[in-house]
């Protein structure tokens, strides 16, 4: 009962992470807006922000047995870039591993899986891009010669969107035991749910 609410909490965090970047999308194509460019710029970060925090939070329900152990220690961080280092010191592979899918219709279906190179944000990027939203959701210093470049912002926003929905549209996610996996499939753009299931590595030993 314990694996399947960690199941059920992980989805969610991923379903909040699909609600941001509908909001960020809308900000993005026009569609909203709060009637001036920096506080759109500002709204649409935050929004970023608290999805690179989800992601790094969300391993937690993956890692739950060797999080609750120092419990008292990680209810201090908040900091993205900690809690990435915290969760990966317990789990080296914790973090999303972006897979993709190629079906074959050839007397039947069948289809081979393969992981991602390229294209999805990865753990440096997110750590990166993190940092980065801290830049512009602090008030700017009025002697600062330097304005926002509101330009280069939107150009961020939108390499994030696109980078982070090939991170996560098709994931696995490593627990602590080495031979479990959740297999995750999030639908963007629809109201379907994001389903999580859990996955044994076959042993690579034969008894042949």
């Amino acid at each position: 009962m314990i694996e399947r609410e960690d199941r059920i909490k992980y989805a969610n965090c991923m379903t909040y992470v699909r609600y941001r970047l509908e909001v960020i999308d809308r900000f993005l194509n026009r569609q909203v807006t709060t009637g001036y460019e920096i506080p759109d710029l500002e709204t649409t970060c935050l929004q970023f922000r608290k999805i690179f925090e989800l992601i790094a939070m969300s391993s937690l329900c993956a890692n739950r047995e060797k999080c609750s152990e120092v419990q008292q220690r990680f209810d201090k961080l908040w900091n993205a870039a900690e809690i990435l280092k915290f969760v990966e010191r317990l789990n080296p592979h914790f973090y999303p591993v972006p897979i993709t899918r190629q079906f074959i219709k050839k007397g039947g279906i069948t289809g081979t899986i393969s992981h991602l190179k390229e294209g999805f944000l990865t753990q440096d990027e997110l750590v990166e891009a993190h940092g980065r939203c801290g830049d512009l959701l602090h008030a700017e210093n009025p002697y600062r010669e330097q304005e926002t470049d509101v330009k280069k912002w939107w150009q961020y926003f939108h390499m994030w969107k696109n980078k982070t929905i090939m991170l996560l549209q098709l994931h696995t996610t490593q627990l602590v035991d080495d031979e479990t996996q959740w297999w995750v499939v999030m639908s963007f753009n629809t109201k379907l749910p994001v389903q999580v299931a859990e996955m044994k590595i076959a042993s690579s030993n034969s008894n042949g």
